[in-house]
């Protein structure tokens, strides 16, 4: 039962050296085999991706992995490592899904194509490590050339999981192959960065702060009855503003000193 309740992410590299996790801060792999043309590295990992809900979770880090190390073109391998004499071996130690979150995720980086000015949100790291892999092909076959649809769907089928009928892969490929068959198989120019889940949560705080001082001084700023909101001694009625803004106390105690520092109020 215990060989179930673990899960491989075993990987080969071309032209890797072994020590590329570290880019990442990823955790010691269990397994590193040094090649001719490579590396095999792989993972032990606790859990198995036996419902929607896990298969998401080791997708998205196979595909944030994929992506990550592209230049090395990752390619999963759906079974154990061999235990050659050669390799460096550990079985006694697994490793949780969290511990590779390092790993960036893709983002478009001009946002307003997709969310709102607003928002910040993920794109499908699976779908995109497909369609990045079938530019490469794109790029290898020539511009202009068809990539045979077969190929698209054995790379998703070899790399990622998925129910037993593939059929969420399935339509992934489609819609890939779809879309650069109706482009005559050529790759649009576009903006894109990677972003860690850290630096996401950063960033969105950075506009959830920008968002609520916006708040605050266009209400102050815009607002002909804003003096109705302050007390007989002149200071600000933080819980009328908070009533009128929607925003919470603390954050219109520590705008408001802000503001006023700057000469702003």
């Amino acid at each position: 039962m215990q060989l179930y309740q673990n899960t491989w992410l075993y990987f080969f590299l071309y032209g890797a050296k072994g020590y590329e996790f570290m880019d990442y801060n990823l955790p010691p792999p269990n397994y590193l085999l040094h090649a001719q043309r490579g590396v095999f590295i792989g993972w032990l990992v606790n859990g198995y991706p036996g419902t929607a809900k896990s298969r998401e979770y080791f997708n998205d880090i196979i595909a944030r992995y994929i992506i990550a190390y592209k230049k090395h073109k990752p390619e999963r391998l759906p079974y154990r490592p061999e235990l050659a004499r050669e390799a460096l071996v550990d079985i006694k130690h697994t490793h949780e899904l969290k511990e590779f979150q390092n790993l960036p995720s893709l983002y478009w980086a001009n946002k307003k194509k997709i969310w709102t000015h607003e928002s910040i949100g993920t794109i499908d790291q699976v779908f995109w490590a497909i369609k990045l892999y079938t530019e490469e092909l794109i790029k290898e076959f020539g511009e202009g050339t068809p990539v045979p649809y077969e190929m698209l769907q054995d790379y998703a089928f070899n790399n990622f999981f998925d129910k037993k009928d593939k059929s969420t892969l399935r339509a992934k490929c489609r819609n890939i192959w779809n879309w650069y068959d109706n482009r005559g198989w050529t790759i649009p120019k576009r903006r894109e960065w990677k972003m860690t889940r850290s630096e996401r949560a950063r960033e969105n705080a950075k506009l959830k702060k920008q968002r609520a001082r916006a708040v605050l001084l266009g209400f102050i700023q815009n607002n002909l009855l804003a003096n109705e909101y302050k007390k007989p001694d002149g200071t600000w009625n933080i819980k009328e503003l908070s009533k009128a803004t929607g925003l919470h106390r603390n954050t219109i105690s520590k705008h408001l000193k802000e503001l006023k520092d700057e000469g702003l109020i």
